[in-house]
C-alpha cells in the first residue's frame, strides 16, 4: 500500500461497525470487519473497546456488545458465527474470544487455509464447527481469560483471571481454572 493511501487512510478511517453514543474505540485500537457489513459489528452506547483487535472472519460472523461495556486491551474476539456480548460487561486484558476453531482440525485443509489466507485473504467458504458465545449482562471477565466456541456466561458472574471457559456459566457464579469450574454461587440481591 502506497504511503499516501495509508496516510489517507489514518486521517479518514473506514468505518465497518455501527458506535453507539458517547462510545470510544480507542486510536491504538485495530478494527477488522472483513466483511465490511457495519450491522455485523455493533458497539452499543456508553462502550470503551481499547481492544487491540475484534476480527470478522471472512465466511461470516457477527459481534454485538452491549451498552457500558469496558472491552481491555490485547483482547481479541474471533467471530465466525455470533458473540453476543450484554450490557454493563467488563471484559479485562489480554482475553481471547472465539465462536470457532479458527483453523479445520483436518491438516490438509488446515494448510489450503493458510494459503488462501496469505494469497487471497480469508475464505469465503470454509467449516470452522462455529458456536455462537453468548455473554450476558454484568458478567466480569478477570485477565488472561480464554473463552471458547458454544459457551454461555449467565448473568452477573464472574470469571477469574487466567480461566479457560469450556462450558456453560450459570448466573451469579464465580468459575475459575483450567478448564473454569465453579467455584462458589454469588449472592447478588
Amino acid at each position: 500500500m502506497s504511503l499516501l493511501k495509508r496516510i489517507f487512510r489514518k486521517i479518514f478511517p473506514k468505518r465497518p461497525y455501527t458506535l453507539g453514543t458517547n462510545s470510544l474505540i480507542y486510536p491504538y485500537v485495530d478494527m477488522s470487519n472483513v466483511n465490511g457489513r457495519k450491522e455485523d459489528l455493533v458497539i452499543g452506547n456508553n462502550t470503551h473497546v481499547k481492544a487491540e483487535l475484534l476480527m470478522i472472519l471472512g465466511h461470516g460472523g457477527k459481534i454485538i456488545i452491549g451498552d457500558y461495556c469496558y472491552i481491555g486491551r490485547n483482547t481479541h474476539i474471533w467471530s465466525g458465527k455470533s458473540i453476543k456480548i450484554g450490557n454493563r460487561v467488563l471484559i479485562s486484558h489480554n482475553c481471547n474470544i472465539f465462536d470457532n476453531d479458527t483453523h479445520p482440525k483436518d491438516p490438509l485443509k488446515r494448510h489450503l487455509q493458510y494459503k488462501e489466507i496469505i494469497t487471497k485473504g480469508q475464505p469465503k467458504e470454509i467449516d470452522l464447527g462455529e458456536e455462537e458465545v453468548v455473554i450476558e449482562d454484568d458478567v466480569w471477565i478477570g485477565a488472561n481469560v480464554t473463552i471458547l466456541k458454544g459457551v454461555k456466561i449467565g448473568e452477573r458472574s464472574i470469571i477469574g483471571a487466567n480461566s479457560l471457559v469450556l462450558n456453560d456459566v450459570p448466573r451469579d457464579c464465580f468459575f475459575a481454572g483450567n478448564p473454569a469450574k465453579l467455584t462458589k454461587r454469588l449472592d447478588n440481591s
